[in-house]
């Protein structure tokens, strides 16, 4: 499942208050989905804000989660026990302040078997040693898969067996309208649609140096971003520096591989015309003709469009190649919410193209 899809059920899966677990590659975005979108969107359901606490659960030994085994005598002065407070628990301040929340265990399948044997408890029933967590919290899970050679452990059957496991998939073009959102610099993006093979890796290299996933990628395209600076109008530039000390540094995010084919491609800046020169000439502007270039560009408008230009700037677009202008249809019309419809020549060409449309949604 894409995380953008998920995102859709997040309110029902809540409803359930069933234990979610997300297994998927290293660095697709799934703890910052769960921080970032999931707290948001419950918390703008009902109209209040969410709780957050999360553990890095590998860095936890088992009586972080169950407290420590005290002993000690009871009224009657026989031997008893009892568990101190968990230190993995919120807070009961934080508690009492958020009735609802998410507690979010990362990593979850890196810890050994006695951690997670710790955990079963605040898996299935929210409880920490001799305390719970409030009816409104939800306990929710990540992990790598064990192919991905990270260090998963084996999970446990009884765990598997209680709780919803979503394998979580990457996908280009769902991440391209997420990094738009996110305001990652448009030749970025242009790479990533372009070169997915690269940022979507579906193996973990075995050597132990830097490597590219989409979280890795998304640092470096900060960084870039930040060296290519703006323009006088605020636009990003388009022209990114190359010189080898941001190279090293980029390598230093995605390893020096990666960081060859994106300068590689950044390069294909020369090749294409200026948003104002598209705006002032959408049908007699230079056009590129190179694949990755026709990928800048088309990512270009994707950045700029909005509803006083898009006329224009679909008119530049229908001199690309067919698949990129079903890739950037799709993505204007996700990306407005509906408003870019106005545009008279973009529904034209939606209205000629909706057998190709239907077919690009089927793969």
């Amino acid at each position: 499942m894409h995380l953008l899809d998920l995102k859709k059920q997040v309110v029902n899966l809540y409803e359930t208050r069933k234990a979610l677990h997300l297994i998927g590659p290293p660095g697709v975005g799934k703890t910052d989905i769960v921080r970032g979108d999931f707290v948001k969107i419950l918390s703008d359901h009902y109209g209040e804000q969410f709780g957050f606490h999360d553990c890095m659960v590998p860095t936890y030994d088992a009586p972080d989660f169950r407290g420590f085994l005290i002993p000690t005598k009871d009224a009657q002065g026989k031997p008893t026990s009892f568990f101190t407070r968990s230190a993995a628990m919120p807070s009961r301040e934080y508690l009492e302040a958020h009735p609802r929340g998410i507690m979010f265990l990362d990593e979850r399948n890196q810890a050994d078997a006695l951690t997670q044997k710790a955990l079963a408890p605040v898996v299935l029933e929210k409880r920490f040693g001799e305390e719970y967590l409030p009816e409104g919290w939800m306990v929710i899970s990540a992990s790598n898969r064990t192919s991905d050679g990270s260090g998963v452990n084996k999970a446990l059957k009884h765990l598997i067996n209680r709780e919803r496991i979503v394998p979580v998939e990457p996908a280009i073009l769902p991440w391209a309208l997420w990094a738009e959102e996110q305001g990652i610099h448009p030749m970025l993006v242009a790479f990533a649609k372009s070169r997915p093979g690269i940022v979507f890796s579906d193996t973990v290299p075995k050597e132990d140096a830097p490597f590219c996933t989409p979280r890795s990628y998304v640092s470096a395209a900060k960084l870039l971003a930040l060296v290519a600076g703006v323009d006088d109008n605020g636009h990003p530039n388009m022209k990114i520096p190359n010189d080898q000390l941001v190279i090293q540094l980029v390598a230093g995010d995605i390893g020096e591989n990666a960081a060859a084919e994106l300068f590689a491609f950044l390069k294909v800046v020369d090749e294409l015309p200026t948003i104002d020169e598209i705006l002032a000439d959408p049908t007699g502007c230079k056009c590129p003709k190179e694949l990755s270039a026709a990928y800048a560009g088309a990512q270009m408008l994707i950045h700029f469009a909005e509803p006083g230009n898009i006329d224009k700037l679909w008119k530049f677009a229908e001199r690309l190649a067919k698949e990129l202008q079903v890739s950037t249809a799709k993505s204007l019309i996700e990306k407005g919410g509906g408003k870019l419809l106005n545009s008279k020549a973009l529904n034209t060409w939606i209205m000629a193209n909706k057998t190709l449309i239907v077919a690009t949604n089927a793969k």
